[in-house]
């Protein structure tokens, strides 16, 4: 949990599964993922983003999966150098 990863070479491929993650990548052509519960990324231009959405399960007792989104990073609808999570199905901007 609360993990915090970076990378600055080219095509490079991170994960984290961790609550709280914060993935910053640097490089350019990358896959970055964080799969835990209110996690954030930012990439370079070009790079694909994956985040994770969780909500707690009042029947089950802890959080599941929401929604799983990936994005491509293309300056426009994902602008490149900018923290981004995911709030309701969407890649909304947000501090680090």
């Amino acid at each position: 949990d609360s993990a915090q990863i970076g990378s600055s070479g080219d095509s490079a491929k991170i994960g984290s599964s961790g609550d709280y993650a914060k993935i910053d990548s640097t490089g350019e052509d990358c896959v970055v993922c964080c799969a835990g519960h209110d996690s954030r990324v930012k990439a370079k231009l070009g790079s694909w983003i994956t985040l994770a959405e969780w909500k707690l399960s009042e029947e089950k007792h802890r959080w599941i999966p929401k929604c799983v989104r990936t994005e491509y990073v293309d300056g426009e609808n994902i602008k490149a150098d900018t923290w981004y999570k995911l709030v309701d199905g969407k890649f909304v901007e947000c501090d680090d």
